[in-house]
């Protein structure tokens, strides 16, 4: 895989996390980046009874090219997938913004009902 558009991917999702962090920070929803190196960008969005990860990484065996989002709620004890989304190859990085924007209005929009 190309390194160098590994790292456009990489510093995109990065800059898309940090603007979105004052805007979730005033909405008490915690962001942690868990992980940030060379090699992976792992952050998580955390609204309590629901959580968003997001990892930006050269897969080994994964169903995406760089990012995997995936977003989870607790119902009822229980661990209920509300959606996911993996890039794929030829995918542009401003298509990965916006599905990552389409993520966090899902996790929004569940938090409020």
């Amino acid at each position: 895989m190309e390194y160098s558009l590994f790292i456009n991917v990489k510093e995109a999702v990065f800059c898309w996390i940090k603007n979105y962090e004052e805007k979730l920070e005033r909405e008490n929803i915690e962001i942690e980046i868990v992980e940030n190196n060379i090699k992976r960008l792992y952050a998580i969005f955390n609204w309590g009874e629901c959580m968003a990860a997001i990892v930006v990484a050269e897969p080994d065996f994964a169903p995406y090219r760089f990012v995997s989002c995936e977003i989870v709620a607790m119902e009822n004890g229980a661990t209920t997938m509300l959606y996911s989304w993996y890039d794929e190859e030829y995918i542009a990085i401003e298509e990965i913004i916006n599905n990552l924007d389409k993520a966090i209005d899902i996790a929004f929009k569940y938090n409020i009902s």
